[in-house]
């Protein structure tokens, strides 16, 4: 099993990276997933094991603390979280629809050690024959056993043909499941709750005498005779995990995510109270108008606020923003502001409802630590204009959060 994973934070400068972890850098650019390593700082967030031995993993900026044990809780705290957001992401056919990195194989991992955790290894109910111990079977004994008649008349027979059912675990199935188990206790055992101290009972049992890579052939193989729900559940998620993980032999895989930024959305929509969805289908969207018949052409989509919270009668729109905060440049830009200036145009072309001041909505290390207060509109002067609504700036601990979305608890938050 892996030792604890080192502990590092998302937006890393890859300049500290390279001088310390080296190897790490040189595997997350040949995977080159995504945005793992734009404008010189490293952007990922999730589990890199660069060799059997060596793990690192990477936690939400602003989430670190100054405690080694507290940061291997927070550790293990962000993979519950990506495993969870890849859960709630999933579509009906269960794959995840997550917008980038495969947090599917997260919640996958998860789904297999709670199948384990509850289950134990896969067992099928096998019967077979045996004399005088079990269930008789009265057509077999009479077909192949000598009968005797006792003393008042009525037919004995001295040995009795029974049978037994016996749980078998030596099936394909649960060879692979037990070749995956090892697997997921090597990697993710640190995190996944109940695995770790069990390699040893996995051990017991046989694994896989042929090549992993056909582990999912094999298991494809099987669908088409499996009527148990268990079985059949086990084997998708099975091939799902081989599928999205084919080349784990090789010792360098990534679990996890480039743009954190969903998952914070996600989060904070589920923890805030009062928020409100459907908005988006209600708000104004744009059209083009032909200059020969006049008639105009309808966009498909159209505005997408991220959070729209109900305090009362008034409406109050957040707006999810993975950013540092601390500096104008690290802060939301023209764009970001622009589009927050007109979603309190589209809602108050829509409701009667009083339509607050925006927010934008930044993870710390703790509620309220960000130096900014407020976005403002100004002229050459640096003097205020007006007319334009201004824009709160919220901060709050990005720990928290992440607990109470895996406790399903809103957060106390106060929104200007």
């Amino acid at each position: 099993m892996h030792d604890e994973p080192r502990v590092l934070q998302d937006r890393i400068l890859v300049q500290l990276l390279e001088e310390r972890y080296q190897k790490l850098v040189v595997e997350l650019r040949l995977q080159g997933q995504g945005k793992t390593l734009q404008d010189g700082a490293v952007h990922f967030c999730g589990l890199a094991c660069t060799s059997s031995s060596d793990s690192y993993v990477f936690v939400p900026r602003n989430a670190l603390k100054g405690s080694k044990l507290e940061n291997q809780r927070i550790a293990r705290t962000t993979m519950r979280v990506l495993a969870k957001y890849g859960q709630d992401t999933r579509d009906r056919q269960g794959t995840s629809s997550a917008e980038e990195g495969n947090v599917g194989l997260i919640s996958t991992v998860q789904d297999l050690a709670d199948d384990f955790r509850r289950y134990g290894v896969f067992a099928e109910r096998v019967r077979y024959q045996t004399k005088n111990s079990g269930k008789p079977n009265w057509p077999r004994t009479a077909a192949r056993e000598l009968a005797m008649v006792s003393t008042n008349g009525n037919i004995v027979y001295p040995n009795i043909r029974t049978s037994r059912t016996l749980n078998a675990h030596d099936s394909i199935l649960a060879q692979i499941q037990v070749g995956v188990l090892l697997e997921i206790v090597e990697h993710h055992g640190w995190w996944l709750e109940g695995l770790r101290g069990r390699e040893a009972e996995l051990k017991a049992y046989a694994s896989p005498s042929f090549p992993r890579f056909l582990w999912s052939q094999k298991l494809q193989t099987l669908l088409p005779n499996l009527f148990a729900q268990r079985a059949i559940r086990l084997v998708y998620s099975l091939i799902a995990y081989l599928d999205e993980n084919a080349h784990q032999n090789d010792g360098v895989t990534l679990y996890g995510m480039d743009d954190f930024h969903w998952v914070w959305e996600r989060m904070l929509r589920e923890v805030i109270p009062g928020a409100e969805s459907g908005w988006n289908s209600r708000l104004p969207k744009p059209a083009y108008r032909h200059i020969a018949s006049g008639r105009l052409q309808v966009q498909e989509r159209g505005m997408q606020t991220d959070i729209v919270v109900r305090d009362g009668a008034a409406l109050k729109v957040l707006d999810a923003k993975y950013y540092d905060a601390t500096t104008v440049p690290n802060s939301p830009g023209w764009p970001d502001i622009v589009k927050q200036l007109f979603y309190h145009l589209a809602l108050n072309s829509v409701t009667a409802d009083e339509v607050r001041t925006g927010s934008f909505v930044f993870p710390a290390q703790n509620d309220g630590e960000g130096p900014f207060s407020q976005v403002a509109v100004v002229g050459p002067d640096q003097i205020e204009v007006g007319g334009f609504p201004s824009i709160n700036c919220i901060y709050l601990n990005v720990v928290a959060v992440m607990e109470a979305y895996l406790g399903k608890r809103k957060i106390q938050v106060e929104i200007p």
